[in-house]
């Protein structure tokens, strides 16, 4: 054999290299990639999912300091507050959906409950709000400082 055989065996092995290393990538790439599009997809639906339970939770306590202070001043109007809640949610949900509002008074507290989902997946968030008070607390700090004058 010559050289051209030769060099022409060694170029032939390095073409089927090539090849094979070409075919290689190919390969991982089939593997890489749907797992690269599946993180992008699932940090995309962990995005939304956050988003709306923010919305959640901020029309929840927006909710729970209206009820707060409608409780706390006597003689007014109670409002519907699961149609305002509603109201506030309303159109700023990108992915979940509002299923239910709950609504819980007592002597001293306000708590709002809502659940929003899609599928499987589910969302509650909570707000709670203590009734302030602050006409009772005035006056016992006053008595307070009248009893302590007095002693002087």
């Amino acid at each position: 054999m010559d050289m051209c055989g030769i060099e022409r065996l060694e170029e032939d092995g390095i073409m089927q290299m090539k090849k094979t290393l070409k075919g290689s990538v190919t390969v991982e790439m089939a593997y890489i990639l749907p797992l690269i599009i599946f993180m992008i997809l699932f940090t995309i639906y962990i995005v939304f999912y956050y988003h709306d339970k923010n919305i959640l939770l901020g029309a929840a306590a927006e909710t729970a300091v209206l009820a707060a202070q409608t409780e706390r001043q006597q003689g007014q109007e109670v409002p519907d507050l699961q149609s305002f809640y509603r109201e506030r949610a309303a159109g700023k949900l990108i992915w979940l959906k509002l299923t239910g509002v709950e609504v819980d008074l007592d002597d001293k507290w306000v708590s709002i409950t809502a659940r929003a989902g899609k599928g499987r997946m589910r969302v509650q968030a909570v707000q709670k709000t203590k009734i302030p008070e602050p006409e009772k607390k005035i006056r016992k700090k006053r008595l307070l400082e009248s009893l302590t004058e007095q002693e002087e």
